[in-house]
């Protein structure tokens, strides 16, 4: 990745969109099981970017995580 891509800004770094795999790790689930939650409506939504390609927000996986250990 270039480096100004992995350095953004506080203000950009919530807004940063992950792909499924890295949503998915940081979850702390595998890919198929993080795609179950998805389908459920139990992880938050992702922002279709193309036909096959899906991305979430930083933010919101780390908003959800969040309310996931509050629980």
């Amino acid at each position: 990745m270039h480096p100004a891509v992995t350095a953004l800004p506080p203000a950009l770094e919530s807004r940063r969109l992950l792909d499924t795999k890295q949503s998915a790790s940081i979850a702390g689930y595998s890919v198929q099981h993080f795609r179950d939650l998805v389908r459920r409506g139990i992880a938050p939504q992702p922002i279709r970017l193309s036909a096959r390609k899906l991305g979430w927000r930083a933010g919101d996986l780390a908003d959800w995580i969040d309310s996931k250990a509050g629980a």
